[in-house]
Protein backbone atom coordinates (compact mmCIF):
# COMPACT_ATOMS: atom_id res chain seq x y z
CA UNK A 1 0.00 0.00 0.00
CA UNK A 2 1.44 3.37 -1.04
CA UNK A 3 1.48 6.39 1.26
CA UNK A 4 -1.12 8.11 -0.92
CA UNK A 5 -3.50 5.15 -0.71
CA UNK A 6 -2.95 4.84 3.02
CA UNK A 7 -3.63 8.57 3.48
CA UNK A 8 -6.92 8.24 1.56
CA UNK A 9 -7.94 5.36 3.83
CA UNK A 10 -7.09 7.37 6.94
CA UNK A 11 -9.12 10.36 5.76
CA UNK A 12 -12.05 8.05 4.99
CA UNK A 13 -11.86 6.42 8.44
CA UNK A 14 -11.68 9.85 10.07
CA UNK A 15 -14.80 11.02 8.21
CA UNK A 16 -16.73 7.86 9.10
CA UNK A 17 -15.83 8.29 12.77
CA UNK A 18 -16.95 11.94 12.70
CA UNK A 19 -20.30 10.96 11.11
CA UNK A 20 -20.82 8.34 13.81
CA UNK A 21 -19.69 10.61 16.65
CA UNK A 22 -21.94 13.58 15.86
CA UNK A 23 -25.38 11.96 16.36
CA UNK A 24 -24.05 9.69 19.09
CA UNK A 25 -22.79 12.67 21.11
CA UNK A 26 -26.16 14.38 20.73
CA UNK A 27 -27.93 11.22 21.96
CA UNK A 28 -25.59 10.75 24.94
CA UNK A 29 -26.02 14.42 25.89
CA UNK A 30 -29.81 14.15 25.85
CA UNK A 31 -29.75 10.97 27.94
CA UNK A 32 -27.30 12.53 30.41
CA UNK A 33 -29.56 15.53 30.98
CA UNK A 34 -32.64 13.32 31.27
CA UNK A 35 -31.06 11.22 34.03
CA UNK A 36 -29.41 14.15 35.82
CA UNK A 37 -25.87 13.21 34.82
CA UNK A 38 -24.74 16.83 34.64
CA UNK A 39 -21.96 19.05 35.94
CA UNK A 40 -23.35 21.77 38.20
CA UNK A 41 -21.51 25.01 39.04
CA UNK A 42 -20.24 25.18 42.62
CA UNK A 43 -19.25 28.85 42.85
CA UNK A 44 -15.71 27.82 43.78
CA UNK A 45 -13.59 25.85 41.29
CA UNK A 46 -16.07 25.45 38.43
CA UNK A 47 -16.38 28.51 36.24
CA UNK A 48 -19.44 27.62 34.13
CA UNK A 49 -22.73 29.24 35.13
CA UNK A 50 -25.23 26.52 34.14
CA UNK A 51 -25.73 22.77 34.23
CA UNK A 52 -23.86 21.00 31.44
CA UNK A 53 -24.31 17.36 30.41
CA UNK A 54 -21.51 14.90 31.17
CA UNK A 55 -20.71 11.67 29.35
CA UNK A 56 -18.68 13.07 26.46
CA UNK A 57 -15.96 10.51 27.08
CA UNK A 58 -18.49 7.70 26.67
CA UNK A 59 -19.69 9.21 23.37
CA UNK A 60 -16.13 9.45 21.98
CA UNK A 61 -15.31 5.90 23.07
CA UNK A 62 -18.49 4.42 21.59
CA UNK A 63 -18.00 6.33 18.33
CA UNK A 64 -14.46 4.97 17.97
CA UNK A 65 -15.51 1.41 18.88
CA UNK A 66 -18.44 1.42 16.42
CA UNK A 67 -16.23 2.80 13.64
CA UNK A 68 -13.65 0.07 14.25
CA UNK A 69 -16.34 -2.58 14.16
CA UNK A 70 -17.67 -1.26 10.83
CA UNK A 71 -14.19 -1.09 9.34
CA UNK A 72 -13.24 -4.55 10.59
CA UNK A 73 -16.32 -6.21 9.11
CA UNK A 74 -16.35 -4.30 5.82
CA UNK A 75 -12.87 -5.00 4.47
CA UNK A 76 -10.94 -8.27 4.36
CA UNK A 77 -7.65 -6.46 3.78
CA UNK A 78 -8.21 -4.15 6.70
CA UNK A 79 -9.26 -7.07 8.87
CA UNK A 80 -5.96 -8.79 8.13
CA UNK A 81 -4.01 -5.61 8.93
CA UNK A 82 -5.77 -5.14 12.26
CA UNK A 83 -5.42 -8.81 13.18
CA UNK A 84 -1.64 -8.43 12.99
CA UNK A 85 -1.92 -6.03 15.95
CA UNK A 86 -4.83 -7.84 17.62
CA UNK A 87 -3.22 -8.24 21.10
CA UNK A 88 -2.16 -4.59 21.23
CA UNK A 89 -5.52 -3.28 19.98
CA UNK A 90 -7.48 -5.62 22.25
CA UNK A 91 -5.48 -4.47 25.25
CA UNK A 92 -6.03 -0.83 24.35
CA UNK A 93 -9.76 -1.48 23.93
CA UNK A 94 -9.99 -3.21 27.31
CA UNK A 95 -7.93 -0.52 29.07
CA UNK A 96 -10.01 2.19 27.41
CA UNK A 97 -13.20 0.53 28.65
CA UNK A 98 -11.83 0.48 32.18
CA UNK A 99 -10.70 4.11 32.03
CA UNK A 100 -14.11 5.26 30.77
CA UNK A 101 -15.92 3.37 33.55
CA UNK A 102 -13.50 4.78 36.13
CA UNK A 103 -14.02 8.29 34.78
CA UNK A 104 -17.81 8.00 34.72
CA UNK A 105 -17.81 6.91 38.37
CA UNK A 106 -15.57 9.84 39.25
CA UNK A 107 -17.76 12.27 37.27
CA UNK A 108 -20.91 11.05 38.99
CA UNK A 109 -19.85 10.37 42.57
CA UNK A 110 -16.35 11.81 42.93
CA UNK A 111 -13.29 9.77 43.83
CA UNK A 112 -10.20 10.25 45.99
CA UNK A 113 -7.06 10.92 43.97
CA UNK A 114 -5.26 7.80 45.18
CA UNK A 115 -8.10 5.51 44.10
CA UNK A 116 -8.26 7.15 40.70
CA UNK A 117 -4.50 6.72 40.37
CA UNK A 118 -4.86 3.04 41.25
CA UNK A 119 -7.45 2.61 38.48
CA UNK A 120 -5.17 4.39 36.01
CA UNK A 121 -2.33 2.10 37.02
CA UNK A 122 -4.51 -0.97 36.39
CA UNK A 123 -5.44 0.32 32.91
CA UNK A 124 -1.77 0.98 32.14
CA UNK A 125 -0.83 -2.55 33.16
CA UNK A 126 -3.50 -3.96 30.83
CA UNK A 127 -1.92 -2.10 27.91
CA UNK A 128 1.55 -3.31 28.91
CA UNK A 129 0.34 -6.91 29.30
CA UNK A 130 -1.05 -6.67 25.76
CA UNK A 131 2.44 -6.08 24.43
CA UNK A 132 3.05 -2.31 24.51
CA UNK A 133 6.32 -1.84 26.35
CA UNK A 134 9.27 0.52 25.97
CA UNK A 135 12.24 -1.85 26.00
CA UNK A 136 14.63 0.82 24.73
CA UNK A 137 14.59 4.34 23.35
CA UNK A 138 16.95 6.51 21.38
CA UNK A 139 17.94 10.14 21.89
CA UNK A 140 20.27 12.00 19.52
CA UNK A 141 21.07 8.71 17.83
CA UNK A 142 22.14 6.92 21.00
CA UNK A 143 20.08 3.85 22.00
CA UNK A 144 19.36 3.35 25.70
CA UNK A 145 18.34 -0.10 26.94
CA UNK A 146 15.92 -0.06 29.87
CA UNK A 147 16.14 -3.72 30.86
CA UNK A 148 14.29 -4.26 34.15
CA UNK A 149 13.12 -0.64 34.11
CA UNK A 150 11.09 -1.09 30.93
CA UNK A 151 7.78 -1.77 32.71
CA UNK A 152 8.16 1.04 35.32
CA UNK A 153 9.20 3.45 32.57
CA UNK A 154 6.18 2.54 30.42
CA UNK A 155 3.82 2.83 33.40
CA UNK A 156 5.27 6.23 34.25
CA UNK A 157 4.79 7.36 30.65
CA UNK A 158 1.17 6.21 30.46
CA UNK A 159 0.22 7.63 33.87
CA UNK A 160 1.81 10.93 32.94
CA UNK A 161 -0.11 11.01 29.67
CA UNK A 162 -3.45 10.21 31.32
CA UNK A 163 -3.10 12.86 34.00
CA UNK A 164 -1.56 15.55 31.78
CA UNK A 165 -4.68 15.67 29.59
CA UNK A 166 -6.92 15.41 32.64
CA UNK A 167 -5.30 18.48 34.21
CA UNK A 168 -5.64 20.50 30.99
CA UNK A 169 -9.35 19.79 30.64
CA UNK A 170 -10.46 23.05 32.25
CA UNK A 171 -12.33 25.09 29.63
CA UNK A 172 -14.75 24.25 26.84
CA UNK A 173 -13.17 22.44 23.91
CA UNK A 174 -9.56 22.55 25.13
CA UNK A 175 -8.81 18.88 25.77
CA UNK A 176 -10.78 17.92 22.64
CA UNK A 177 -8.81 20.35 20.45
CA UNK A 178 -5.48 19.18 21.86
CA UNK A 179 -6.53 15.55 21.41
CA UNK A 180 -7.33 16.17 17.73
CA UNK A 181 -3.94 17.79 17.10
CA UNK A 182 -2.00 15.09 18.95
CA UNK A 183 -3.85 12.18 17.32
CA UNK A 184 -3.44 13.72 13.84
CA UNK A 185 0.29 14.12 14.48
CA UNK A 186 0.61 10.52 15.64
CA UNK A 187 -1.26 9.33 12.54
CA UNK A 188 1.33 11.12 10.39
CA UNK A 189 4.24 9.67 12.39
CA UNK A 190 2.86 6.14 12.30
CA UNK A 191 2.17 6.37 8.56
CA UNK A 192 5.76 7.50 7.89
CA UNK A 193 7.27 4.68 9.95
CA UNK A 194 4.92 2.04 8.56
CA UNK A 195 2.83 1.42 11.68
CA UNK A 196 -0.46 1.40 9.73
CA UNK A 197 -2.58 -0.08 12.53
CA UNK A 198 -1.52 2.73 14.86
CA UNK A 199 -2.25 5.29 12.14
CA UNK A 200 -5.78 3.87 11.70
CA UNK A 201 -6.51 4.04 15.44
CA UNK A 202 -5.24 7.62 15.58
CA UNK A 203 -7.31 8.65 12.53
CA UNK A 204 -10.47 7.12 14.01
CA UNK A 205 -9.96 9.03 17.25
CA UNK A 206 -9.41 12.24 15.30
CA UNK A 207 -12.81 11.76 13.64
CA UNK A 208 -14.51 10.81 16.90
CA UNK A 209 -13.18 13.94 18.58
CA UNK A 210 -14.13 16.18 15.64
CA UNK A 211 -17.73 14.94 15.79
CA UNK A 212 -17.75 15.55 19.54
CA UNK A 213 -16.20 19.02 19.22
CA UNK A 214 -19.36 20.37 17.56
CA UNK A 215 -21.07 19.98 20.95
CA UNK A 216 -18.02 20.74 23.10
CA UNK A 217 -16.95 23.97 21.39
CA UNK A 218 -17.66 27.01 23.60
CA UNK A 219 -20.25 27.39 24.93
CA UNK A 220 -20.21 23.62 25.50
CA UNK A 221 -23.42 21.59 25.49
CA UNK A 222 -21.61 18.52 26.83
CA UNK A 223 -18.35 17.98 28.72
CA UNK A 224 -15.74 15.28 28.23
CA UNK A 225 -15.56 14.75 31.97
CA UNK A 226 -12.76 12.74 33.54
CA UNK A 227 -13.89 9.76 31.47
CA UNK A 228 -13.09 11.61 28.24
CA UNK A 229 -9.92 13.44 29.24
CA UNK A 230 -8.37 10.29 30.75
CA UNK A 231 -9.40 8.25 27.67
CA UNK A 232 -7.70 10.73 25.34
CA UNK A 233 -4.60 10.70 27.53
CA UNK A 234 -4.44 6.91 27.56
CA UNK A 235 -4.97 6.57 23.81
CA UNK A 236 -2.54 9.33 22.84
CA UNK A 237 0.06 8.08 25.33
CA UNK A 238 -0.14 4.53 23.99
CA UNK A 239 -0.25 5.57 20.33
CA UNK A 240 2.68 7.96 20.77
CA UNK A 241 4.80 4.96 21.74
CA UNK A 242 3.47 2.71 18.97
CA UNK A 243 3.69 5.47 16.38
CA UNK A 244 7.37 6.19 17.00
CA UNK A 245 8.76 2.67 17.06
CA UNK A 246 11.78 2.63 14.75
CA UNK A 247 12.23 -1.08 15.20
CA UNK A 248 10.62 -3.86 17.16
CA UNK A 249 11.11 -2.27 20.55
CA UNK A 250 13.10 0.97 20.20
CA UNK A 251 11.19 4.22 20.58
CA UNK A 252 12.44 7.43 18.99
CA UNK A 253 11.69 9.34 22.19
CA UNK A 254 12.22 12.91 20.98
CA UNK A 255 9.05 12.91 18.88
CA UNK A 256 6.68 11.65 21.63
CA UNK A 257 8.23 14.09 24.11
CA UNK A 258 7.66 16.98 21.72
CA UNK A 259 4.06 15.89 21.10
CA UNK A 260 3.38 15.86 24.83
CA UNK A 261 5.44 18.98 25.61
CA UNK A 262 2.58 21.40 26.30
CA UNK A 263 0.49 19.07 28.54
CA UNK A 264 3.65 17.95 30.36
CA UNK A 265 4.78 21.55 30.90
CA UNK A 266 1.41 22.39 32.42
CA UNK A 267 1.49 19.30 34.65
CA UNK A 268 5.05 19.89 35.86
CA UNK A 269 4.24 23.53 36.63
CA UNK A 270 1.13 22.45 38.59
CA UNK A 271 3.10 19.90 40.62
CA UNK A 272 5.86 22.43 41.33
CA UNK A 273 3.37 25.15 42.26
CA UNK A 274 1.45 22.90 44.64
CA UNK A 275 4.49 21.35 46.31
CA UNK A 276 6.21 24.70 46.87
CA UNK A 277 3.03 26.15 48.37
CA UNK A 278 2.52 23.15 50.65
CA UNK A 279 -0.62 21.86 48.92
CA UNK A 280 -1.39 18.32 47.90
CA UNK A 281 -0.56 17.51 44.28
CA UNK A 282 -4.21 16.37 44.01
CA UNK A 283 -5.47 19.80 45.09
CA UNK A 284 -7.35 21.79 42.49
CA UNK A 285 -6.47 25.36 41.60
CA UNK A 286 -6.93 27.79 38.76
CA UNK A 287 -3.30 28.32 37.90
CA UNK A 288 -3.14 26.07 34.84
CA UNK A 289 -2.12 27.24 31.39
CA UNK A 290 -5.69 27.84 30.22
CA UNK A 291 -6.55 29.79 33.38
CA UNK A 292 -3.55 32.09 32.90
CA UNK A 293 -4.44 32.63 29.25
CA UNK A 294 -8.05 33.39 30.18
CA UNK A 295 -6.75 36.19 32.41
CA UNK A 296 -4.80 37.61 29.46
CA UNK A 297 -7.34 37.20 26.67
CA UNK A 298 -10.64 36.93 28.53
CA UNK A 299 -12.25 34.82 25.81
CA UNK A 300 -12.43 31.06 25.54
CA UNK A 301 -11.98 30.90 21.76
CA UNK A 302 -8.82 33.05 21.89
CA UNK A 303 -7.35 30.72 24.51
CA UNK A 304 -8.16 27.72 22.31
CA UNK A 305 -6.43 29.39 19.37
CA UNK A 306 -3.27 30.19 21.36
CA UNK A 307 -3.04 26.69 22.86
CA UNK A 308 -3.71 25.10 19.46
CA UNK A 309 -0.92 27.14 17.84
CA UNK A 310 1.56 26.26 20.61
CA UNK A 311 0.60 22.59 20.39
CA UNK A 312 0.85 22.65 16.58
CA UNK A 313 4.38 24.10 16.79
CA UNK A 314 5.65 21.32 19.09
CA UNK A 315 3.87 18.66 17.01
CA UNK A 316 5.36 20.06 13.79
CA UNK A 317 8.77 19.87 15.46
CA UNK A 318 8.07 16.22 16.34
CA UNK A 319 7.18 15.35 12.75
CA UNK A 320 10.15 17.20 11.27
CA UNK A 321 12.56 15.56 13.71
CA UNK A 322 11.27 12.15 12.67
CA UNK A 323 11.39 12.89 8.95
CA UNK A 324 14.84 14.49 9.09
CA UNK A 325 16.27 12.14 11.75
CA UNK A 326 17.32 15.06 13.93
CA UNK A 327 16.14 15.18 17.55
CA UNK A 328 17.36 18.77 17.93
CA UNK A 329 14.43 19.97 15.82
CA UNK A 330 11.91 18.49 18.25
CA UNK A 331 13.60 19.89 21.34
CA UNK A 332 14.15 23.24 19.62
CA UNK A 333 10.41 23.57 18.94
CA UNK A 334 9.64 22.69 22.56
CA UNK A 335 12.20 25.18 23.89
CA UNK A 336 10.81 27.91 21.66
CA UNK A 337 7.24 27.44 22.95
CA UNK A 338 8.23 27.15 26.62
CA UNK A 339 10.56 30.16 26.50
CA UNK A 340 7.91 32.22 24.71
CA UNK A 341 5.31 31.45 27.38
CA UNK A 342 7.69 32.20 30.26
CA UNK A 343 9.28 35.31 28.68
CA UNK A 344 5.90 36.89 27.92
CA UNK A 345 4.73 35.98 31.45
CA UNK A 346 1.80 34.12 29.94
CA UNK A 347 2.60 30.97 31.93
CA UNK A 348 5.38 29.41 33.97
CA UNK A 349 7.03 32.60 35.24
CA UNK A 350 5.37 32.40 38.68
CA UNK A 351 6.49 28.78 39.17
CA UNK A 352 10.02 29.78 38.11
CA UNK A 353 10.06 32.60 40.67
CA UNK A 354 8.79 30.23 43.35
CA UNK A 355 11.53 27.73 42.54
CA UNK A 356 14.25 30.39 42.60
CA UNK A 357 12.90 31.75 45.89
CA UNK A 358 12.87 28.32 47.48
CA UNK A 359 16.44 27.62 46.30
CA UNK A 360 17.58 30.89 47.88
CA UNK A 361 15.79 29.88 51.08
CA UNK A 362 17.58 26.53 51.08
CA UNK A 363 20.88 28.27 50.33
CA UNK A 364 20.50 30.44 53.42
CA UNK A 365 19.77 27.35 55.52
CA UNK A 366 22.78 25.55 54.05
CA UNK A 367 25.16 28.36 54.90
CA UNK A 368 23.65 28.87 58.39
CA UNK A 369 22.42 32.39 57.73
CA UNK A 370 21.25 33.69 61.13
CA UNK A 371 18.60 36.17 60.02
CA UNK A 372 14.90 35.54 59.47
CA UNK A 373 14.00 33.79 56.21
CA UNK A 374 10.90 35.01 54.41
CA UNK A 375 9.38 34.42 50.97
CA UNK A 376 6.02 35.46 49.55
CA UNK A 377 4.44 34.94 46.14
CA UNK A 378 1.41 36.50 44.50
CA UNK A 379 0.66 33.32 42.57
CA UNK A 380 -2.46 34.74 40.96
CA UNK A 381 -4.60 37.86 41.13
CA UNK A 382 -4.02 41.45 42.31
CA UNK A 383 -5.30 41.58 45.90
CA UNK A 384 -2.99 43.15 48.46
CA UNK A 385 -2.37 40.05 50.55
CA UNK A 386 1.03 41.41 51.68
CA UNK A 387 -0.77 43.73 54.11
CA UNK A 388 -2.28 40.72 55.86
CA UNK A 389 0.96 38.80 55.71
CA UNK A 390 3.14 41.53 57.21
CA UNK A 391 0.84 41.72 60.23
CA UNK A 392 1.25 37.99 60.70
CA UNK A 393 5.04 38.34 60.50
CA UNK A 394 5.02 41.19 63.05
CA UNK A 395 2.93 39.04 65.37
CA UNK A 396 5.37 36.13 64.88
CA UNK A 397 8.35 38.31 65.74
CA UNK A 398 6.72 39.70 68.91
CA UNK A 399 5.55 36.27 70.04
CA UNK A 400 8.94 34.71 69.19
CA UNK A 401 7.29 32.15 66.96
CA UNK A 402 9.44 29.80 64.91
CA UNK A 403 7.53 29.36 61.67
CA UNK A 404 4.45 30.78 59.88
CA UNK A 405 3.00 29.62 56.57
CA UNK A 406 -0.02 31.17 54.85
CA UNK A 407 -1.62 29.70 51.74
CA UNK A 408 -4.63 31.34 50.05
CA UNK A 409 -6.50 29.71 47.15
CA UNK A 410 -9.61 31.67 46.12
CA UNK A 411 -10.34 29.81 42.90
CA UNK A 412 -13.68 31.54 42.29
CA UNK A 413 -12.03 34.95 41.83
CA UNK A 414 -8.64 33.60 40.66
CA UNK A 415 -6.67 34.79 43.67
CA UNK A 416 -3.81 32.73 45.07
CA UNK A 417 -1.08 33.71 47.51
CA UNK A 418 1.62 31.83 49.43
CA UNK A 419 4.08 33.08 52.02
CA UNK A 420 6.48 31.51 54.53
CA UNK A 421 8.47 33.00 57.40
CA UNK A 422 10.97 31.27 59.65
CA UNK A 423 13.38 32.45 62.30
CA UNK A 424 16.41 30.53 63.57
CA UNK A 425 15.71 28.36 66.61
CA UNK A 426 17.80 25.85 68.48
CA UNK A 427 14.82 24.28 70.26
CA UNK A 428 14.19 20.64 69.55
CA UNK A 429 11.02 19.51 67.80
CA UNK A 430 9.63 17.91 70.94
CA UNK A 431 9.76 21.32 72.66
CA UNK A 432 7.67 23.04 69.96
CA UNK A 433 3.92 23.39 69.49
CA UNK A 434 2.29 23.49 66.07
CA UNK A 435 -1.23 24.40 64.93
CA UNK A 436 -2.80 24.23 61.46
CA UNK A 437 -5.94 26.28 60.85
CA UNK A 438 -8.07 25.90 57.69
CA UNK A 439 -9.88 29.00 56.43
CA UNK A 440 -13.44 28.50 55.19
CA UNK A 441 -15.86 30.42 52.99
CA UNK A 442 -19.28 28.98 52.11
CA UNK A 443 -18.15 25.52 53.25
CA UNK A 444 -15.15 25.63 50.90
CA UNK A 445 -11.58 25.59 52.19
CA UNK A 446 -10.03 28.73 50.72
CA UNK A 447 -6.80 28.85 52.66
CA UNK A 448 -4.64 27.41 55.40
CA UNK A 449 -2.47 28.92 58.13
CA UNK A 450 0.26 26.87 59.82
CA UNK A 451 2.07 28.25 62.88
CA UNK A 452 4.91 26.73 64.90
CA UNK A 453 6.06 28.15 68.23
CA UNK A 454 7.78 27.34 71.50
CA UNK A 455 7.14 27.84 75.16
CA UNK A 456 8.43 31.18 76.47
CA UNK A 457 8.61 32.82 79.84
CA UNK A 458 5.29 34.15 81.08
CA UNK A 459 3.23 32.81 78.18
CA UNK A 460 2.16 29.20 77.89
CA UNK A 461 1.60 27.43 74.60
CA UNK A 462 -2.18 27.54 75.07
CA UNK A 463 -2.09 31.27 75.79
CA UNK A 464 -0.01 31.89 72.67
CA UNK A 465 -2.47 29.86 70.57
CA UNK A 466 -5.39 31.77 72.11
CA UNK A 467 -3.78 35.06 71.11
CA UNK A 468 -3.15 33.70 67.63
CA UNK A 469 -6.79 32.65 67.21
CA UNK A 470 -8.03 36.02 68.44
CA UNK A 471 -5.81 37.78 65.92
CA UNK A 472 -6.85 35.36 63.17
CA UNK A 473 -10.57 36.16 63.44
CA UNK A 474 -10.39 39.50 61.59
CA UNK A 475 -7.96 37.98 59.07
CA UNK A 476 -10.38 35.20 58.26
CA UNK A 477 -13.26 37.70 58.10
CA UNK A 478 -11.29 39.79 55.60
CA UNK A 479 -10.46 36.77 53.45
CA UNK A 480 -14.09 35.62 53.48
CA UNK A 481 -15.20 39.15 52.56
CA UNK A 482 -12.85 39.13 49.59
CA UNK A 483 -14.08 35.69 48.56
CA UNK A 484 -17.74 36.68 48.76
CA UNK A 485 -17.36 39.62 46.37
CA UNK A 486 -16.81 37.23 43.42
CA UNK A 487 -15.23 40.05 41.42
CA UNK A 488 -11.76 40.83 40.22
CA UNK A 489 -9.81 43.98 40.99
CA UNK A 490 -7.54 45.61 43.53
CA UNK A 491 -9.10 46.93 46.73
CA UNK A 492 -8.87 50.61 47.32
CA UNK A 493 -6.13 52.03 49.48
CA UNK A 494 -8.67 52.87 52.19
CA UNK A 495 -10.02 49.32 52.17
CA UNK A 496 -6.50 47.88 52.28
CA UNK A 497 -5.49 50.13 55.17
CA UNK A 498 -8.63 49.14 57.04
CA UNK A 499 -7.73 45.51 56.54
CA UNK A 500 -4.27 46.10 57.96
CA UNK A 501 -5.66 47.90 60.99
CA UNK A 502 -8.26 45.19 61.51
CA UNK A 503 -5.67 42.46 61.92
CA UNK A 504 -3.45 44.23 64.44
CA UNK A 505 -3.30 42.02 67.55
CA UNK A 506 -5.72 43.27 70.22
CA UNK A 507 -4.19 41.38 73.11
CA UNK A 508 -1.16 42.33 75.16
CA UNK A 509 1.99 40.57 74.09
CA UNK A 510 4.21 39.77 76.99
Amino acid sequence: MTYLEATKYLVMFCCIAALVSYPLTNFVGQMARRFGFVDRPDGHHKSHDREVALGGGLAVFLAAAITFAVEYLSSTGLRGLLQMEAPYLSGLLLAGTGIVILGLIDDRFGMAGRYKLLGQFAASMVVIAAGLKIHSFSLFGYPIELGMMSIPFTVFWLLGAINALNLLDGIDGLATTIGIILCATIAGMALFIGQFAVAIVAAVFVGSLIGFLFFNFPPAKIFLGDAGSMLIGLVVGALAIGGSLKSTATVALAAPLAIWALPMFDSLAAILRRKLSGRSIYATDRGHLHHRLMELFGKNTKVLAVVAVCCAVTCAGALLSLFMHNDLIAFGAVAAVVCMLVATQAFGHIELKMLVGRLRWLGKMLFNWNGDRQISFQIQGTRQWDLLWQSLVEFGEKMELIDIKLDINLAAIQEAYHASWRRPSKTEKRERWRTEIPLFSNQHVIGRLVVTGKSRGGVTSCEAIDQLVEMLEPIEAEIVALASTQVRGTPSATHAKAAQNAITPKVPIG
